[in-house]
């Protein structure tokens, strides 16, 4: 058994600061067996284009595994930019003082009302509601830095269990390929 990367990219469509593509990686575990079997079909028909392989028809389970693989890697592709997309233009509804509570229990978020910074003397009374006005801001803040610094799957995580984050993405388009590692063997 052997790893053999994938790499894809999707043209999404056009936005108003341009065209829109999202590029996906991942991997597909091959045995001996089935990379000899797309190394054998890939010389006799001297072509790597799946369908001209007649792959699905002629070997259903390797047909199937790439294109589960494939699948998989268009889907989390498009799914975390749409994610994104969604933070990003504030799409996502979630109740920003059940966010800011997790976060201080569980993500470092802290926040301390400093009189002197805010233009106020150390004795002099503060109306609550501006001081949590500046808290909310600072966690807005925080929250951008914050996210910004997670990895996609972090991400991914973040946004569904804890920014109510609610994606449909029935139409996943991908094309199965032969990954390269293959075609390099059947060709050299």
């Amino acid at each position: 058994m052997a790893l053999y990367s994938l790499e894809s990219e999707k043209f999404l469509g056009m936005s108003h600061s341009g065209p829109m593509s999202v590029y996906g990686e991942s991997a597909v575990e091959l045995s001996d067996e089935e990379v000899d079997i797309l190394v054998r079909l890939i010389r006799e028909k001297n072509t790597t284009d799946v369908e001209e392989l007649g792959l699905e028809q002629l070997y259903p389970a390797i047909y199937e595994k790439l294109r589960e693989a494939y699948y998989e890697m268009a889907y989390n592709a498009e799914e975390i930019y749409w994610l994104w997309e969604g933070y990003h233009n504030g799409y996502f509804e979630y109740d920003t003082y059940d966010l800011k509570e997790y976060c201080k229990a569980h993500c470092g978020f802290n926040y301390h009302f400093d009189k002197i910074a805010n233009g106020y003397d150390e004795d002099e009374e503060v109306d609550e509601g501006y001081i949590e006005d500046c808290e909310n801001d600072a966690f807005d803040e925080w929250l951008r830095e914050y996210v910004k610094g997670l990895s996609d799957d972090e991400a991914r995580d973040f946004f569904y269990n804890h920014m109510n984050a609610d994606l449909n993405l029935d139409d996943i388009s991908y094309d199965v390929q032969i990954p390269d590692g293959v075609i390099k063997k059947a060709r050299g």
